[in-house]
């Protein structure tokens, strides 16, 4: 084989192994998604103690308040929860929630969503977390919180992503007075996307009501930047 056809084969498989390293480079070092703020409220029919328990697929970068336990992404929270929403630990300080935020592999893609312009986050936010099932306590904290964001793009892509981030972070409920697992007869679960308006345009999404609460109810908002 002549000098320079050995030497664009060579050149060749160079170039393979580099774009085969570099894409399991770029698969090993995807930057982690960050789920930012989810919060945990719980309104059982009766007051009940509780043990809460989190099992989360990535790595747990802040908890509140303090857990019992804590470690490679699972966590447990014991609190004395009443009907009106407020928990309570052992040591008689009250709680609106439970609040944590992780990182893990970034999963999360918006194929459908709305677009949302700044002037309109608060209106926009206000509509969709009454469908969600959020009440209005529950959307002004979620609007503190992520409005800005939405209003410091100018305009952004909105997604709400609930079943995809389901099944990386779940919930157990146990009774500590009965050591009984407890089932929320309602869990409402938000989650939101915010990404950059996209070129393309994508499907509006088709939001689905949440239910009525019943029984034991617990709700929780959380969601990530894109």
């Amino acid at each position: 084989m002549p000098r320079s056809s050995m030497a664009d084969l060579t050149r060749r498989r160079l170039l393979l192994l580099g774009s085969l390293t570099g894409i399991g480079m770029l698969a090993g070092c995807a930057p982690d998604q960050q789920d930012k703020k989810p919060v945990l409220y719980l309104y059982p029919s009766v007051t009940t103690n509780l043990s809460v328990s989190l099992d989360y697929q990535g790595r747990l970068t802040y908890t509140y308040p303090k857990p019992q336990t804590q470690a490679d992404g699972r966590v447990s929270w014991q609190v004395t929860a009443s009907p009106d929403g407020d928990l309570t630990d052992a040591s008689g300080r009250h709680y609106p929630s439970l609040f944590w935020e992780g990182e893990g592999p970034a999963s999360s893609t918006q194929d459908e969503g709305f677009v949302v312009h700044a002037d309109a986050a608060t209106g926009f936010l206000e509509e969709k977390l009454s469908v969600l099932g959020l009440s209005q306590r529950e959307a002004s904290e979620f609007i503190t919180f992520w409005g800005p964001r939405i209003a410091e793009r100018g305009s952004a892509l909105v997604t709400f992503a609930t079943d995809e981030y389901a099944r990386r972070a779940v919930y157990r409920f146990t009774d500590t007075s009965s050591g009984a697992e407890v089932l929320p007869e309602t869990f409402i679960r938000v989650y939101v996307l915010i990404g950059e308006v996209p070129r393309t345009p994508v499907p509006e999404q088709d939001l689905v009501p949440a239910p009525a609460r019943t029984g034991f109810t617990a709700v929780e908002w959380g969601g990530t930047e894109l």
